[in-house]
């Protein structure tokens, strides 16, 4: 039957590899395990100093590097995921992942000077948990995570570690009208203040709504298409706002191939405008169950 075989983006991850309907979820006491590299290409308009909060390949929200008091800034930032799941029952999934990143700042002022970084960005622990399977009617799951532990750069000589600042929660509907599947995901992250001596960062709440297509090429082959609604609150450095609140609409566009049947390829490219930045994203990962 068609709908066993269809392949769907799995609910947790906004950018996470398509699965077959019946394993989204890890299978009980079993683990699976995603890599990925995200690159995405930031421009940052004249005169914004506010910090970016970027998405990964895993659906991971990251932040992005960013030199304050610049004129305009042209970034290549690249960001490498480890992700780890695990098949607590059934319905119930626990998962933790690791970022790092390496970035190269192309700033244009006075100076047109080049900065470069790499290294920890954060790691994240959290759960996922279907409430109700798909039969005549939609499916529908929940989930959230915190990072346990980021990197926030406070200025450009200072960088620092802080724990349980930053959380996410998701939920994910999606119903198969063979060969097709709908699906519709949303997602809000939530970021506390982040505080460093007399220094302080408060990253906007960011809303992002999801609808998706996906169509089974063949029983291993799947293409899919949608828009991405992101409404962002306003940034704030050391108490004063730096960027106003906004919504934006992004394009996203994918591919994926089951290899065999413990490991599967995802490609996925988008392309997001704000009121803050513009950016193209060119995403990849791999999965493995065992």
């Amino acid at each position: 039957m068609m709908r066993k075989t269809l392949l769907l983006l799995s609910p947790l991850l906004l950018f996470s590899k398509p699965v077959k309907v019946d394993e989204i979820l890890t299978d009980t006491n079993k683990f699976k395990l995603e890599t990925s590299i995200s690159y995405a290409n930031i421009n940052k308009k004249a005169n914004v100093i506010s910090p970016i909060t970027y998405q990964t390949a895993g659906g991971d929200f990251v932040n992005v590097p960013s030199f304050l008091g610049v004129s305009a800034t042209n970034q290549d930032y690249i960001n490498y995921g480890l992700n780890l799941k695990y098949g607590i029952t059934k319905d119930l999934e626990l998962f933790t992942g690791l970022n790092m990143f390496t970035s190269d700042t192309h700033i244009s002022d006075s100076s047109f000077s080049t900065q470069s970084e790499k290294g920890f960005n954060n790691l994240n622990l959290g759960v996922t948990y279907q409430v109700k399977k798909e039969d005549d009617s939609p499916s529908f799951l929940v989930g959230g995570s915190v990072d346990l532990l980021e990197r926030v750069t406070f200025s450009n000589d200072h960088k620092e570690n802080q724990s349980f600042k930053s959380y996410s929660f998701f939920a994910t509907s999606y119903y198969t009208v063979d060969p097709i599947v709908f699906l519709l995901k949303a997602n809000y992250r939530l970021n506390f203040k982040k505080e460093y001596s007399d220094k302080s960062i408060e990253s906007g709440n960011i809303f992002v709504l999801s609808p998706n297509i996906y169509f089974a090429v063949n029983p291993y082959t799947s293409i899919n298409w949608g828009i991405k609604y992101q409404f962002k609150s306003k940034d704030k450095i050391d108490g004063s706002v730096v960027a106003n609140s906004g919504s934006s609409v992004g394009y996203t566009f994918g591919v994926s191939y089951e290899i065999n049947s413990k490991t599967t390829f995802n490609f996925n490219t988008e392309k997001l405008d704000t009121n803050d930045y513009s950016s193209n994203n060119i995403n990849l990962s791999l999965a493995y169950k065992f």
